[in-house]
């Protein structure tokens, strides 16, 4: 049995003849009636009564009719669900960014974005820090702000800005009289990091190893405040993200300084799987990071 014989047997019982049927499954007639025919060959009973130019229902295809309803409802919700998926009337952004633990610009991304879709609930993921991409083709992300990019034909990555890295170093340190600084000042500091494997670390792949430097000691830390009070206490430095450190300068004791004359860039992206047919508010949810997160917007206020 397929869904047209189905839809058949629901028509052809309430309307009561093939022609009336007609009008909602738009077949002729003779294409109805060879598809009756069919169905009650299949099932190897009669499903009509023909009484007076009326079609009714035998027991066998009350049994039918019964099934029909409760099979044809439950696609009907099926194919609603998914348009309000796509559409963007209900859904879920589960994210994580790479490395660390920062999210306050979260918040102020919420609200907007709930503004637009308040039946879409955002997951954190704060202990996704490495190879997300896996996770969003695993299906257990939809979206991971990472600076990584492996061109995987599976996922979409969507650049959102780009952001100097800078070394975080206490108020009063001796870097703080430096213009930048170079990769013999790393020899003899302590340096932390987000995690191993070191050679995933930007410092260290773009500057210290090409120069064959080692720091006296690296210490992996994978809380942003608590790294950063490290740092306030004179233990260490760590390179991080400017927009990841930024809201925590307003209390004086922290500064950051340039890595190298020209700088150390990062460019960050959204990750996420390559759908024709993305639910709507995923690609909202994009625009709403570029403005909260880069303070690039490129939804002309209506972010």
């Amino acid at each position: 049995m397929e869904l047209r014989h189905l839809k058949l047997v629901r028509e052809v019982a309430d309307k009561g003849s093939l022609t009336k049927a007609m009008e909602n499954l738009y077949l002729s007639q003779s294409a109805l009636s060879h598809q009756l025919k069919e169905i009650e060959t299949h099932l190897g009973a009669q499903l009509f009564h023909r009484v007076n130019k009326k079609l009714i229902l035998t027991g066998a295809g009350q049994i039918v009719l019964d099934s029909a309803k409760k099979i044809l409802s439950e696609i009907d919700k099926t194919e609603n669900s998914v348009k309000k998926y796509v559409n963007g009337d209900k859904g879920l952004v589960r994210l994580a960014t790479q490395c660390y633990t920062c999210y306050h610009w979260l918040p102020t991304l919420m609200i907007d974005f709930n503004k637009e879709f308040p039946k879409v609930d955002i997951e954190i993921f704060p202990g996704v820090t490495e190879n997300p991409d896996k996770l969003i083709l695993d299906g257990e992300l939809d979206l991971a702000i990472t600076s990584d990019h492996n061109d995987h034909p599976a996922l979409t990555y969507t650049e959102l800005f780009r952001d100097e890295m800078m070394v975080v170093v206490p108020t009063g340190h001796e870097w703080t009289k430096k213009p930048y600084v170079e990769a013999e000042d790393f020899r003899e500091q302590n340096v932390f990091i987000h995690s191993y494997p070191i050679e995933s670390v930007t410092l260290f792949n773009q500057v210290l190893m090409p120069e064959g430097v080692k720091p006296k000691k690296v210490m992996p830390i994978q809380v942003t405040d608590a790294v950063l009070q490290m740092i306030k206490a004179g233990l260490g430095v760590q390179v991080m993200a400017r927009w990841m450190v930024d809201p925590y300068l307003s209390d004086n004791n922290l500064e950051l300084v340039p890595v190298t004359k020209k700088g150390l860039f990062r460019t960050w992206y959204a990750a996420h799987l390559n759908q024709p047919e993305a639910p709507a508010y995923i690609n909202n949810f994009i625009e709403h990071l570029k403005c909260n997160v880069g303070g690039v917007c490129e939804c002309e206020g209506e972010c």
